[in-house]
């Protein structure tokens, strides 16, 4: 069975990883790899107008959201969600075997 990172027990409405983090996920995991780069309820909880987190968290999870959707627009993970409870999910990005249709560098360019 394939491990998944950080350990799936931190509580809700928190982010494991930053956006760094996720690049560096991105270079080393092998295919199959799992990583839950938040849990809460995304949608929810990234809105300024919602008020859940805290703003520099809020644009943080902004960030990692945005990172791991090029990352799957890229070929290079597969998104999954996992209900953990009402208004709880984790959500996990799966490392995709073989080459990515694009690369992605730190600050969205190409």
């Amino acid at each position: 069975m394939t491990s998944i990172f950080p350990h799936p027990d931190f509580p809700a409405r928190s982010l494991p990883v930053d956006e760094n983090g996720i690049c560096d996920w991105l270079a080393d995991a092998t295919p199959g790899a799992a990583l839950i780069y938040y849990r809460g309820h995304l949608g929810h909880d990234r809105m300024p107008s919602t008020k859940v987190l805290p703003e520099v968290l809020r644009r943080q999870v902004v960030d990692v959201a945005s990172r791991i959707q090029q990352a799957a627009e890229a070929e290079r993970v597969f998104l999954l969600q996992r209900r953990n409870g009402d208004d709880d999910f984790s959500y996990l990005a799966i490392k995709a075997a073989g080459r990515p249709r694009s690369s992605i560098t730190r600050g969205g360019r190409r």
